[in-house]
C-alpha cells in the first residue's frame, strides 16, 4: 500500500520515503511507525501497542517510543502526530491511500474528470509522535562533507591540549 500526504509518498512496503520525487533515508523502525499510523490513521495507538507491533520479542524502554516519534515530528512537523494524555499517539495528516504505482496515482491527480477511482480511499486526518532527526535518518553522504569539519575540531583540541601542558 502507498500512502499520499502533503508533498510526500511513502511505500509501506518497501518502507520508503519520498518528498517531491526524492528518496528519503528513513530508518526501519520510524518507517515501521509510520507504516502504522497510516495504515489506521484514526487510531489512537498506545506505546504497548507500538512496542508489540515494532519491536517484537525485544525489550525496550518506553523512551525508544517517544524518540521515534520525535524524530518523525520533526520530519513531518509537530501537528503531524497528536499525542493523548494515557491514551497514546494518532496522525493527524491527511492522507490518501492506494495500491499500484506513484505515477498511477500521480497520473489520477492530474486527471479530476476521471469518474472511477476504484484503488484510491480517503483517509481521515491523525496525529504522529517522532524520533530525533539523528535517529530517523541514514545520511552516508553526509560523513564526507563533515571531514573538514572533524579536521578543524581536531586541530583546536591539539592546540588546547598543546597551551595546557606549556602553562602547566
Amino acid at each position: 500500500m502507498k500512502f499520499a500526504f502533503k508533498d510526500f509518498l511513502f511505500d509501506s512496503k518497501e518502507l520508503k520515503l519520498y518528498k517531491d520525487d526524492r528518496k528519503l533515508n528513513l530508518k526501519q523502525k520510524p518507517a515501521q511507525i509510520l507504516e502504522l499510523f497510516l495504515s489506521a490513521p484514526q487510531t489512537i495507538h498506545s506505546k504497548e501497542d507500538i512496542l508489540e507491533k515494532v519491536w517484537p520479542d525485544r525489550k525496550v524502554t518506553d523512551q525508544v517510543v517517544f524518540q521515534n516519534i520525535g524524530h518523525l515530528r520533526a520530519l513531518f512537523g509537530d501537528d503531524a502526530i497528536k499525542t493523548f494524555s494515557r491514551k497514546g499517539y494518532q496522525w493527524q495528516i491527511p492522507c490518501t491511500a492506494f495500491e499500484g504505482t506513484a505515477e498511477a496515482q500521480a497520473s489520477r491527480q492530474t486527471t479530476p474528470h476521471e469518474s472511477t477511482k476504484p484503488d484510491v480511499k480517503t483517509v481521515e486526518e491523525e496525529t504522529v509522535v517522532t524520533e530525533s532527526p539523528s535517529e530517523v535518518f541514514e545520511r552516508p553522504e553526509s560523513i564526507g562533507s563533515k571531514l573538514p569539519m572533524f579536521g578543524l575540531a581536531g586541530a583546536l583540541v591539539l592546540l588546547a591540549l598543546g597551551i595546557y601542558f606549556t602553562l602547566s
